[in-house]
């Protein structure tokens, strides 16, 4: 005849006192409380799976009372009965809780933060601090902290509807290209299953995208206003030498802020830009024209011994600000729907391709001085090593090109 169990009684649990050794105080079904040599009195269920005798912790006392051990103990055994192992459910619960939480902490930021690092040598320094700026002034303030998982396409385009309503259409499409590469990054890692960018039909958002172009110059009469009011310039003198010396090497305005003296050299006659301050991330050797040649001398006398070229006025030490040129042009008169210091690039590209007939040189050779990546890698490799020569041949026709505009009456 089996031996039957006593229940336990709420005051025996309560008054029961540790001895040298762990022991048990069995309540029937299964369940027993095991009173530690320490003191502590733990709750744990015996039962059998598959022929497999197991054990399962329900709790401590006096935080979980002997009511509600035994309503556990009823619950596992109907879970036993159903063919559910309790301890392998009590497992995915904590998993699944485990997950919750990690869930919490990828948040879309997180996420973005870590795309944003690891895209650094992808592309260009300039062009890294933008895409910075952009999550933070059109991204972060809509779905900072959200869970990236919760995140959903209304989101989304929720913030492109903002920007289009702002009548930042272009900025909106900026916006969404980098959200696609940072779900792209997601998907990758597992942080999401699927890009919901990939669902989202712009043009159906923000409507037909119509292509704008910088403004600039190309009548003779506007290219030497601009040249001789920046002759005239009575600002900065830093920021006067570095718009002197813009129209004839027509960088992004970030190369010539962030133009350092080791970059140039005065006896080849070269700048010779890093491939970290590239859009392109390839290394850049500009030939520099005599008119140039000439800028850099007399300032190298103010600046050459500091580290950039054209320091910033408020601090030496420091580049040249993202404002400064532009503030430059908006004191000399010209709005930044007449010109703005990208308007150089599209100065130079506008002369040289309508006077490709008097230099002689090929598209190719204009788009190698404006250093715009070639598609194709083996003829890109082939181009940086054969237009050299030719590269420096037109920026002197080019230079040439703009004194005698300045000079003609």
């Amino acid at each position: 005849m089996a031996r039957s169990t006593l229940p336990l009684t709420a005051t025996q649990i309560k008054t029961t006192k540790a001895k040298e050794k762990d022991y048990k105080l069995f309540d029937g079904g299964g369940l027993f409380l095991l009173v530690a040599k320490t003191g502590g009195k733990r709750w744990r269920f015996k039962y059998r799976f598959n022929n497999k005798e197991k054990i399962i912790a329900l709790g401590t006392y006096p935080s979980l009372s002997l009511k509600d051990a035994r309503a556990k103990r009823e619950e596992y055994k109907s879970l036993i009965a159903n063919d559910i192992d309790p301890n392998e459910q009590k497992k995915q619960k904590k998993e699944e809780v485990l997950k919750v939480e990690k869930k919490k902490e990828n948040t879309f930021y997180k996420v973005s933060q870590e795309w944003h690092e690891n895209y650094q040598t992808e592309v260009s320094e300039n062009y890294h601090i933008k895409l910075g700026r952009a999550l933070e002034n059109y991204v972060y303030k809509y779905m900072k902290d959200k869970p990236i998982e919760d995140v959903t396409r209304l989101d989304l385009i929720e913030i492109l509807k903002i920007l289009k309503e702002r009548n930042l259409q272009d900025t909106a499409s900026r916006v969404l290209m980098i959200i696609n590469k940072i779900y792209k990054y997601a998907v990758t890692l597992e942080y999401v299953p699927h890009n919901i960018v990939a669902d989202i039909e712009q043009k159906n958002i923000l409507g037909k995208r119509e292509k704008k172009h910088y403004p600039t110059f190309a009548k003779d009469k506007d290219i030497k206003g601009l040249l001789l009011a920046i002759d005239e310039y009575s600002g900065d003198y830093t920021t006067k030498m570095a718009l002197k010396m813009l129209p004839y090497v027509f960088v992004r305005s970030y190369n010539i802020r962030y133009c350092e003296w080791s970059e140039i050299d005065l006896v080849n006659k070269v700048w010779i830009i890093p491939a970290s301050k590239m859009k392109t991330k390839i290394e850049f050797i500009l030939p520099l024209p005599n008119q140039v040649i000439e800028i850099l001398e007399e300032v190298k006398q103010f600046t050459g011994n500091g580290t950039y070229v054209f320091p910033s006025f408020r601090a030496k030490d420091k580049p040249m600000s993202d404002n400064t040129l532009i503030g430059a042009l908006r004191r000399m008169g010209y709005t930044k729907e007449e010109f703005v210091p990208h308007s150089f690039r599209a100065m130079f590209s506008t002369i040289a391709y309508e006077n490709m007939e008097e230099h002689g040189f090929s598209g190719e050779v204009i788009e190698a001085l404006l250093s715009h990546k070639e598609s194709n890698k083996v003829k890109e490799a082939y181009n940086r090593a054969s237009y050299k020569k030719s590269m420096k041949g037109l920026i002197n026709w080019y230079s040439n090109y703009l004194d005698k505009i300045k000079t003609t009456k």
